[in-house]
């Protein structure tokens, strides 16, 4: 699914940097680790998201592991 129009990124390039760059907190963060920047703007709310769940992914790994 494409998640910025503008700059042609779709939900797998998002998903990988995040996995590839876990410190990125911040829409705009995001597109320079893409290589990009914002433009419309009308993907920050979905990368705010994409974010969010990556950070709950990583709290979740970091749980499991400490269960262990």
């Amino acid at each position: 699914m494409i998640v910025c129009v503008c700059n042609a990124k779709n939900c797998r390039t998002v998903r990988e940097t995040l996995a590839e760059a876990p410190h990125l907190e911040t829409p705009a963060a995001v597109h320079r680790a893409m290589g990009c920047k914002p433009q419309c703007g009308r993907c920050l709310p979905a990368l705010a998201s994409y974010i969010e769940e990556a950070r709950n992914e990583a709290a979740l790994a970091n749980i499991l592991a400490a269960a262990d």
